[in-house]
């Protein structure tokens, strides 16, 4: 993935499986080595409560295992 496209993915509203609303990526971690994504940073929504789901805080985003993205497209999709 390229500098680019990475920027072009910030701020994408994320959805689970639902289509309901996660949040916003905010930013990503990569794997230095490989320089694969390994987690989403998630920006959620007001309403949600970080302790109902089941991922884990960092620095107020929630830390999504990139391997639950199932496409990206006008938003970025969650699978089951």
């Amino acid at each position: 993935m390229s500098t680019g496209f990475g920027h072009e993915l910030l701020g994408r509203e994320i959805v689970d499986s639902l289509g309901d609303t996660l949040g916003h990526l905010k930013d990503m971690q990569i794997d230095i080595n490989t320089g694969q994504i390994i987690n989403l940073l998630v920006d959620l929504e007001a309403n949600l409560d970080p302790s109902k789901l089941p991922w884990s805080m960092v620095d107020g985003l929630m830390r999504v295992p990139a391997d639950l993205v199932e496409r990206v497209a006008t938003k970025i999709h969650l699978r089951p």
